[in-house]
């Protein structure tokens, strides 16, 4: 059970490093500079991710149907998590 969980872990941490990939290969890192889902080739489960973790984290942020990366959001939580012990982001 619990390797299944690290496991689990694993490839949620994978998912979120792919998507914050994806975001700065585009260059959606600003509003100015946000994308549609389609326009930064995510997918389709990126809505559903939205509505948990990610997009309470304020990592990801929405602006009339499009996003963008919070560069600066994404360093504070990383921040965070390395003083508290705890590893990277993971995204449900």
């Amino acid at each position: 059970m619990f390797r299944n969980r690290q496991s689990q872990f694993k490839d949620r941490l994978k998912d979120f490093q792919e998507i914050v990939e994806k975001f700065r290969l585009k260059g959606a890192t600003s509003s100015e500079r946000a994308m549609t889902i389609e326009e930064i080739g995510l997918p389709p489960v990126f809505k559903e991710m939205m509505s948990r973790r990610l997009g309470r984290s304020g990592i990801i942020i929405e602006v009339n149907g499009k996003y963008y990366l919070s560069e600066v959001r994404l360093k504070e939580v990383r921040d965070t998590r390395r003083r508290n012990g705890g590893s990277e982001v993971p995204v449900k």
